[in-house]
């Protein structure tokens, strides 16, 4: 087997053009539309939301069930569609977020969006009928399984995941997995990089690194491991970054994991992060670097 070909990020960005051409008004920043959330757990959309926002997004709405709107009504970067009985996003509110989608750049579906069969049938209508790029995560991975093809075929799409969900969708596609017992990171891009040879989407793995696979190429940036602690923060930043930079989705995303990795740069083994320090710290990252 052919040992991929990658390049390494550490201290110092491989695509420094996009840090120093970063959009400068709200307008060139980018629309983003963040379906998911439910009656019971909603941190994590409004989360992505606010990691979309540090991270220099221009515009950010959060898409969420209406059983929602007593509690967070009048919130800024909220909308409400149509709930199930569940109190999930139901198949109701198809036609409310496509009609949101027409004023944004990208859709990103999954932020505990739960796994009901009513919203899977909306998740894989929106898969269907959006008419815009698409960012795929968390429970929009499980909620598409029986037809992930309408994300893995589609080459305007992104897809965020960890190295456990990689090897999920390697079997709900069909494409066999070597374990090399000792293998390491050489392992994990050999599997991803399988996985992207069979696939027109990108994808961004995070987990003890931050692995990029689009067009044929392969980037790698260490991070904290615990950083993994937060899935928003990679949600937010790297839809973003891709958002921004669709000419050149590597460069984009490479660039968005470099951030990451330098926002957790001062974390502890023993801290447990929170939202808040790390759009904090995401915000100091890039005001540093825009002063370079």
């Amino acid at each position: 087997m052919n040992t991929p070909e990658f390049q390494r990020q550490t201290d110092q960005p491989l695509f420094p053009q996009v840090i120093y051409n970063r959009p400068v008004t709200r307008m060139a920043g980018g629309r983003m539309l963040i379906v998911g959330g439910h009656s019971g757990e909603f941190s994590l959309p409004t989360a992505t939301h606010q990691f979309a926002v540090a991270a220099g997004i221009g515009e950010a709405t959060a898409v969420l069930p209406d059983n929602l709107a007593k509690l967070l009504g009048g919130a800024p970067g909220v909308a409400f569609a149509a709930s199930s009985t569940s109190g999930s996003l139901g198949r109701e509110a198809l036609g409310r977020i496509l009609e949101l989608s027409e004023e944004t750049d990208a859709v990103a579906i999954g932020a505990s969006l739960s796994n009901n069969s009513n919203t899977a049938m909306l998740t894989e209508r929106l898969a269907q009928e959006v008419k815009r790029p698409l960012i795929v995560f968390d429970d929009a991975l499980t909620s598409l399984r029986q037809n992930i093809a309408l994300v893995t075929d589609n080459p305007q799409a992104l897809v965020i995941l960890t190295m456990a969900e990689v090897f999920k969708l390697c079997g709900a596609l069909g494409i066999p997995i070597n374990i090399r017992p000792h293998a390491g990171l050489i392992n994990k891009l050999e599997i991803i990089r399988d996985l992207a040879s069979a696939s027109a989407c990108a994808y961004a793995v995070y987990g003890t690194e931050i692995i990029i696979a689009s067009g044929g190429q392969l980037t790698v940036t260490p991070i904290n491991y615990r950083l993994s602690l937060t899935p928003a923060l990679f949600y937010g930043t790297l839809s973003t970054f891709w958002i921004q930079n669709r000419t050149n989705p590597v460069a984009g995303l490479t660039t968005g994991a470099y951030l990451i990795a330098q926002a957790g740069a001062d974390l502890g083994d023993t801290q447990r992060p929170s939202a808040a320090n790390l759009a904090q710290a995401l915000l100091q990252v890039l005001k540093s670097a825009d002063s370079l």
